[in-house]
């Protein structure tokens, strides 16, 4: 459960940022928020399901 809470949260956080980012820097492109959320919780499935030895 608590690995599920802090990849909602950091996915949440990266979302922020990056439309803020998406926005200010890139011209108005807020959908930039929407794929880092995707890439980092992506990212953190891979993390969690890695099998280890």
């Amino acid at each position: 459960m608590g690995k599920a809470i802090l990849a909602a949260i950091v996915t949440l956080i990266a979302g922020c940022l990056g439309m803020v980012a998406g926005l200010e820097l890139l011209d108005g492109f807020v959908e930039f928020g929407c794929i880092i959320a995707i890439a980092v919780m992506g990212a953190f499935i891979i993390y969690f399901n890695e099998k280890k030895k």
